[in-house]
């Protein structure tokens, strides 16, 4: 059985839910506009991965009020990422520049 080009070059992420909670996550894509539970998701991963503001505002949220963490520690993780953020403002730097810092480190310490 060949395999698509999209199954050639992605992963696929699994995970199990209650029938009725997948049913009302269609219902809810298809009122927001959203074409498929695969773009939800990815928008999802893709938000966290780039520490999007609002995203990290809502899993703060979610690990503050659910006790998936101490509060000590939700508010630590904040604080750090406000200072790095703050860091990056002060310093100027863009995106590339970053990059580039990480390819610098992973040349001259690759067993990071």
């Amino acid at each position: 059985m060949s395999r698509s080009k999209t199954e050639e070059t992605h992963n696929r992420l699994a995970f199990f839910v209650e029938p009725k909670l997948q049913e009302n996550l269609r219902i809810r894509l298809y009122y927001d506009g959203l074409k498929s539970q695969t773009e939800f998701f990815r928008v999802c991963v893709e938000s966290y991965l780039a520490k999007d503001k609002l995203f990290m505002e809502f899993l703060d949220d979610y690990r503050f009020n659910k006790s998936v963490q101490s509060k000590k520690k939700v508010t630590k993780s904040r604080n750090l990422r406000l200072k790095g953020e703050k860091t990056l403002r002060d310093l100027a730097l863009t995106s590339e520049d970053i990059e580039n810092i990480f390819d610098i480190l992973e040349e001259e310490l690759p067993e990071l």
